[in-house]
């Protein structure tokens, strides 16, 4: 994977894109309409920003299972030891993966509520990514979808 880009779609949208230069971790939000399906990688991203600064993270399929990328974090998940927790408090939610029981990464995030992308997705799970990762992430179907090859942009 070492110095390769790929680009992923967003979690509850069709206009952005992510690139990710893997070997170092760049990243850049580009319109969808600059890469053509194709050459779209099966994965999805979330960004959330605030006052400071802004964090986002990656889900990426590879052949040798899902791949999750922190802000410059990359952390394989596996289902017997791999958790996410999410808990609410008032208009945000605090988001954590954690492996044996030790926290990888973490952010808050204002709660997503709502409509989604499409009237018909209104359940939490269909417009917040970190709760559908959560009810995802210790399912086997879930490590056998995310076990792909990559698709290069370069």
């Amino acid at each position: 994977m070492t110095g390769k880009t790929i680009a992923i779609s967003q979690f509850d949208g069709t206009v952005k894109l992510m690139k990710i230069e893997l070997s170092t971790g760049a990243r850049e939000i580009i319109p969808a309409k600059d890469i053509g399906e194709d050459k779209v990688s099966f994965g999805l991203f979330e960004v959330e920003e605030s006052n400071h600064h802004s964090e986002s993270i990656a889900l990426v399929a590879t052949p040798n299972g899902p791949l999750l990328i922190f802000n410059d974090t990359l952390y394989r998940p596996n289902a017997a030891e791999t958790k996410v927790d999410i808990k609410d408090d008032g208009e945000f939610s605090h988001f954590r993966i954690l492996h044996q029981g030790k926290p990888i990464f973490g952010l808050f995030y204002k709660e997503k509520f709502g409509i989604g992308l499409h009237p018909y997705n209104s359940d939490r799970e269909d417009i917040d990514f970190y709760f559908w990762l959560k009810g995802k992430i210790n399912e086997p179907k879930f490590y056998k979808a995310y076990t792909r090859e990559i698709v290069f942009l370069d």
